[in-house]
């Protein structure tokens, strides 16, 4: 078994395969596990098949077991979000759009035109977790294909949602504006309605606790300076 620590947590992974240990070398804790997932053959099969790929067995054991992880954290006051998220001033913020849409260029953007003032937490797949109140993102092994990310939890301040456009326009916008996008970007536990629930709780907790922007953006540079300054404002 292979336990690791995220988002402040010690989970036990049951892997069958060593995929998950070379994964998650950064997050190995000899901490005792909140609680343990695994995954069965046949359940790797079938993701496997599923997404329609060919790839190692220990892989998508990997996949399987994170979305089981992913089911038991709103248990903890967190779930999972679809999105990059960038540290700048000790703080997180998020970058987060529908999938091809540019999410991972614009992160690359803000790594090269504030290089030595940035860094990258996760590139996909982060955790936030509120903790005492105070929504935070929170570093996972997985991390997206790129492989962007480091094991570290920063308080959260902001999110920006891109899409694309033409020019480079950013306006904050309110927690009832947010909801819908924000909403499409999280895992929400399908297993029991009280999962459910408290995932709707939480979300509904954090729009309210961060600065939400739109963002309507090309790949130019110009596009991580708006996004910079609509995001972070006066603290930039």
């Amino acid at each position: 078994m292979t336990v690791i620590k995220i988002a402040d947590l010690s989970i036990g992974i049951e892997n069958r395969y060593a995929h998950i240990e070379k994964q998650a070398s950064d997050y190995i804790t000899d901490g005792e596990p909140l609680f343990n997932v695994s995954v069965t053959e046949e359940e790797i099969d079938e993701e496997r098949i599923s997404s329609a790929t060919n790839r190692p067995r220990g892989y998508y054991e990997s996949i399987v077991s994170y979305r089981k992880i992913a089911a038991r954290l709103p248990e903890y006051s967190a779930f999972l979000f679809h999105g990059s998220v960038l540290e700048y001033g000790g703080k997180a913020y998020i970058i987060t759009a529908n999938s091809g849409v540019g999410k991972t260029t614009h992160t690359r953007l803000w790594m090269r035109e504030f290089s030595g003032e940035v860094d990258i937490i996760n590139g996909d797949k982060p955790i936030v977790r509120l903790i005492d109140g105070v929504p935070f993102a929170c570093g996972t092994p997985w991390q997206g294909k790129e492989n962007y990310g480091k094991n570290a939890i920063r308080p959260l301040a902001g999110i920006a949602f891109l899409s694309r456009g033409e020019r480079n326009v950013a306006s904050e916008i309110s927690p009832s504006e947010a909801v819908m996008r924000f909403m499409k970007q999280i895992y929400i536990p399908k297993q029991s309605a009280d999962a459910t629930v408290k995932t709707m709780m939480l979300a509904d907790r954090v729009i309210r606790s961060v600065r939400l922007v739109s963002l309507e953006c090309n790949m130019e540079p110009e596009a991580a300076y708006v996004c910079r300054a609509a995001l972070i404002g006066d603290d930039a």
